[in-house]
């Protein structure tokens, strides 16, 4: 009988003694897990991320593009800088460049429904979409200058067409609203008036542009 109760008392102990260890297994099992799920939580955010920043250099070389195009300051040195650039690839001469001081941005008003607005369709369209691109932005008299320029240049006739598609492209960006130029036949020396206007955006955090 003796042995029986110390056999038994061996047993109980011995199950108390497993007991302990079987619950530091359990939490160690535990906290391994959520370590795990942890990681995994980690690493698809990291995926997340890397994927988000896949196009940062994309997207700042296409931001400053759009700055250049656009600056926040009328930038004229460096808008004279690139006429006489085009000019010289082209065989143009710039013979003068005058600059209009800098006025807020009006955006152009639709037309009234009419006769004279039927009867150029096409006007019409290009000022409806004008105006409903501006409405639908945040470009403001605030935020948004306009800055008129005059250029008179010289050179053949050919050359002084492909100066325009060359300050079309370039890189500030300008809307041309009259081109006049003497009659030529692309040998002799012609000359050329362009009115237009470049653009200063001073508050650009605060613009959103439809997407």
């Amino acid at each position: 009988m003796l042995v029986l109760i110390i056999g038994a008392s061996v047993v109980f102990g011995g199950l108390l003694g497993i007991a302990p260890k079987l619950e530091e297994i359990q939490a160690a099992t535990t906290q391994r897990e959520a370590v795990l799920a942890q990681n995994s939580k980690h690493e698809a955010d990291l995926i997340v991320l890397k994927r988000d920043f896949a196009g940062i250099a994309e997207l700042r070389s296409h931001l400053a593009t759009l700055q250049t195009a656009v600056p926040v300051d009328a930038g004229i040195p460096e808008f004279l800088d690139e006429l006489e650039v085009i000019a010289r690839q082209n065989g143009i001469v710039l013979k003068s460049l005058t600059v209009s001081d800098a006025v807020a941005y009006q955006p152009a008003a639709q037309p009234a429904a009419g006769t004279d607005a039927l009867a150029d369709t096409g006007t019409a369209a290009a000022a409806d979409a004008s105006a409903a691109s501006a409405q639908s932005s945040s470009l403001t008299p605030e935020n948004y200058l306009a800055v008129s320029v005059s250029m008179s240049l010289a050179g053949a006739h050919s050359n002084l067409f492909d100066f325009v598609a060359g300050l079309q492209g370039g890189q500030r960006s300008i809307a041309i609203s009259t081109l006049a130029t003497d009659t030529g036949d692309g040998s002799v020396e012609n000359e050329m008036t362009i009115l237009g206007t470049i653009y200063v955006l001073v508050d650009a955090p605060s613009v959103t542009l439809p997407g």
